[in-house]
């Protein structure tokens, strides 16, 4: 019995390049994102993180003290009244600002949901 020769059928198409602000285009295969000068990573730009303000979620607290001491904050969230400690470390300056049940971010827009709710209904 004679099997049929398969000849690999080259899968090459016009692509343009995702690096950005090239828009080069390219011949190559159906993966490729890059042309030839942005294959090499080097040649390619740097992305660079968000950096999230550190004040958002946490308290700057500046003292002194030379022992370890545990310290009533008040959760900063508007509408929490809820009162909490924390272990304040010398040295240390920075502390969460809010209660743990506030601390998750789901938590806190979950919160001021309800609590945006509960004024529109008053």
């Amino acid at each position: 019995m004679q099997l049929p020769k398969y000849k690999k059928k080259k899968r090459i198409k016009l692509k343009v390049c995702q690096e950005p602000g090239c828009g080069k285009e390219f011949w190559g295969h159906p993966i490729a994102k890059y042309c030839d000068d942005h294959r090499d990573i080097k040649q390619r730009q740097k992305q660079k993180k968000d950096i999230e303000n550190i004040e958002s979620k946490n308290i700057i607290f500046r003292h002194n003290y030379t022992e370890v001491m545990d310290l009533p904050f008040k959760c900063c969230l508007d509408g929490c009244d809820f009162d909490f400690t924390i272990k304040v470390f010398p040295k240390q300056f920075v502390y969460p600002r809010f209660c743990m049940e506030h601390r998750n971010d789901f938590k806190r827009a979950n919160f001021i949901r309800i609590m945006s709710k509960k004024n529109r209904d008053d």
